[in-house]
């Protein structure tokens, strides 16, 4: 305990009720602090003094709601709030939940919070579903991983087990990644926390299909961390202190076999021929796959092998971060209001040039209504039908502009349309231009842009997520998943572009 309010006084960080969404959200104090506060677990489990913690959080209650299967990060919190006397319930798998009868997110993380739970862990398989779940909840969200992006606190708790493997430092760490880098969540959030420190070298090796994705590469050589593909798994062994070696994300690979995997695997698994004479030691998230056996069951009985101990570190960690969270005086009591904030998106790029000026002949005949514009790619039924306009008996009038301009038109006779139609809309015609039409005169023209990561949260229309964006450094990135925007709407000038960037946040 001791060691514990001494962590406080020398740090002076407060964790109290925040969201744990993004390894990008600590600081370098943010990430020590936490590894000495795990430390301060560690020695009381290994001296027999466990019990110093307990009833710390014995007022406290945790909902774990994990819309994946999890065995180590759900066991491991509930086994940390457990040791802090805190209470835990939640589900594991949706098929005993109302997300079965098509409930939101946003819904069952009210109803969690109207529950009385001081703090919730979720896992979802949608990227930025847990950023969502914290701009609608009243209380903190820890994120348990989100679809490909990120898992915090698996970041966390590797981070804990580099600071023992280092002498209590991370800085000047060598790491090895092996295995799936390009869909797996771990690889992203453990490089992403070291990025916090100096003289970080990332080497790797993977077959193409597997490899580093180049958009996290990049934003690594921006922060300074040396990344370096090398073309065996002996090659980056031989240079590293630890090797993070991941399962292949067979669940996350369209159209994609077992068998081709294994072949993919062949010479990047961890066998006893690759580890001998090398001093790394071996850290896998787990769990490893049985049959595609990225490590060898020899090697389990290696002294390299490390990863066992990683999944204890994992407790340590995860009770630090809870006592730091919770370990506080009150509590946030249930608001049934939700935020006018989570109804609208910063989304519409707005086109400057020809708003109040009168339409064009192709539209002349329309006083007011909407103008759906620049339909390339798709057809115009086909619009029609993903709008159910007929179903919902909306009048509309189909025009098509042949030769250069190639491009197709719809007249609707409504006020407006609404978030779910302009999302349908960006999503099968990305290219669009809606115009909101008043007295003959056009009111507004705008771009609906939606996140161009395909498994963000925000493309599900019916969990009613608003496309938010921000600005970092002049690139624009989703508020959600955090990815990276590139406008490549051919009628949007550069004056427009610039207006929005202008518009956007400077961060989340």
């Amino acid at each position: 305990m001791k060691e514990l309010t001494a962590n406080r006084q020398k740090y002076k960080i407060n964790l109290m009720n925040r969201d744990i969404i993004s390894i990008m959200d600590f600081t370098k104090q943010d990430i020590l602090f936490l590894c000495e506060q795990a430390y301060a677990m560690r020695e009381m489990e290994r001296t027999g003094r466990r019990w110093e913690m307990h009833d710390k959080l014995k007022t406290r209650k945790l909902a774990y709601m994990f819309y994946e299967p999890s065995t180590r990060t759900k066991t491991s919190f509930i086994t940390a709030m457990k040791e802090l006397n805190g209470y835990v319930h939640g589900f594991s798998g949706v098929e005993s939940t109302s997300v079965t009868k098509k409930e939101t997110i946003r819904d069952t993380i009210k109803m969690i919070e109207a529950n009385h739970f001081d703090v919730a862990v979720m896992r979802h398989p949608k990227d930025g579903s847990i950023q969502w779940a914290a701009d609608v909840a009243g209380i903190p969200i820890i994120n348990g991983g989100d679809g490909t992006n990120e898992h915090p606190t698996q970041s966390l708790l590797d981070c804990f087990t580099l600071y023992l493997l280092n002498n209590k430092r991370l800085d000047d760490i060598s790491i090895g990644f092996g295995g799936d880098l390009a869909h797996g969540r771990t690889v992203r959030s453990l490089s992403l926390s070291l990025s916090h420190f100096s003289n970080i070298t990332i080497r790797w090796a993977a077959e193409d299909a597997l490899a580093m994705p180049e958009d996290l590469i990049d934003l690594l050589e921006e922060r300074g961390v040396k990344v370096i593909r090398e073309r065996t798994v002996k090659e980056v062994m031989s240079k590293v202190m630890a090797y993070y070696m991941t399962r292949p994300q067979l669940e996350r690979m369209k159209n994609t076999t077992a068998n081709q995997v294994n072949k993919m695997m062949k010479e990047y698994r961890i066998d006893l021929d690759k580890i001998k004479g090398m001093a790394a030691k071996l850290m896998h998230p787990l769990p490893v796959n049985s049959e595609i056996e990225e490590i060898e069951y020899g090697v389990y009985f290696s002294p390299h092998q490390a990863f066992f101990q990683q999944a204890e570190n994992g407790i340590f960690m995860r009770k630090a971060l809870l006592y730091e969270m919770l370990d506080h005086k009150g509590y946030l009591t249930f608001d049934d209001k939700l935020s006018h904030h989570l109804q609208h998106g910063n989304n519409r790029l707005r086109r400057i040039k020809k708003v109040g000026t009168r339409p064009t002949r192709i539209i002349a005949d329309i006083d007011n209504g909407v103008v759906i514009d620049h339909i390339k790619g798709c057809k115009v039924d086909e619009l029609v039908e993903v709008l159910k306009l007929e179903e919902n008996g909306i009048d509309y009038i189909p025009a098509h502009l042949g030769g250069r301009a190639g491009k197709s038109i719809l007249k609707l006779y409504l006020d407006e349309l609404g978030e779910r139609d302009l999302k349908k809309l960006a999503l099968h015609c990305p290219n669009a231009t809606i115009n909101i039409i008043r007295n003959t005169q056009v009111k507004q023209k705008f771009v609906y842009l939606l996140c161009q990561n395909t498994n963000c949260v925000t493309r599900v229309v019916n969990e009613d997520v608003p496309p938010k964006f921000y600005k970092q450094n002049g690139t624009i990135r989703c508020r959600y998943c955090r990815h990276s925007y590139v406008v490549k709407h051919e009628k949007v000038t550069e004056e427009d572009k610039k207006a929005y960037v202008e518009s956007l946040p400077a961060g989340i």
